[in-house]
């Protein structure tokens, strides 16, 4: 988990109990800074999508950032994605994440609660199809009933946009009920597959933190 420090810097912070539980099934570093993960490839069509998600019992304002900044969406990455190991645009060159986001079929959508990041939904047709590249909650609001409903919002602007199929992957590493709350929606299983990544915990071991208490 992240917060704002003194000057607005971001820095780890201990989780509580409940909290620290979500990272359960992590597995501890290796010495050769390996990390196995299964990944799982989804897709959908618009028919077959089931909107399920219950507003939540707060208001939560979702806004499309027209024109983010590389700062604004590092800042964002970090935040919501760093308790789930997320690190492949950590490697992306500025240059690279620049153009990515100021493509024309891409969009970065950031939930607020208030002035409180509540998470961040990230639709990339700069490839074939439209793909749901990130999806994440602040851990805040994990458990609080908003995973599903800014998961509907998330595919309703997808398809409003005209897609035809919507695909999304998840991998062992992400919160432990994401495969069903994406299979519940709609998203039907298309394979999955063994991978090995590069694991950021023995990249930047000051930043993810280990073990996550």
């Amino acid at each position: 988990m992240t917060v704002p420090g003194p000057n607005g810097a971001v820095g780890p912070t201990r989780l509580s109990s409940p909290v620290s539980d979500l990272f359960a099934h992590h597995p501890p570093p290796r010495a050769d800074g390996r990390l196995d993960v299964t990944i799982s490839y989804l897709e959908m069509a618009c028919l077959d999508w089931t909107p399920r998600g219950a507003p939540p019992a707060f208001d939560i304002e979702v806004v499309r950032e027209p024109a983010p900044s590389v700062a604004l969406y590092r800042d964002l990455y970090d935040r919501i994605g760093r308790p789930w190991l997320w690190y492949e645009r950590r490697l992306m060159a500025d240059e690279a994440l620049a153009a990515l986001l100021s493509h024309p079929r891409h969009e970065l959508h950031v939930a607020r609660h208030d002035d409180t990041l509540v998470g961040f939904f990230e639709l990339d047709g700069s490839g074939d199809g439209t793909e749901l590249a990130f999806f994440g909650l602040s851990l805040p609001y994990v458990g609080r009933r908003v995973g599903p409903w800014l998961l509907d919002r998330a595919i309703g602007h997808a398809f409003s946009n005209g897609a035809d199929k919507l695909t999304v992957n998840t991998n062992t590493l992400d919160h432990p009920g994401a495969l069903g709350t994406y299979r519940k929606a709609g998203f039907r299983l298309l394979h999955s597959g063994a991978k090995e990544l590069r694991d950021p915990r023995v990249l930047w071991p000051d930043l993810y933190r280990w073990p996550p208490v």
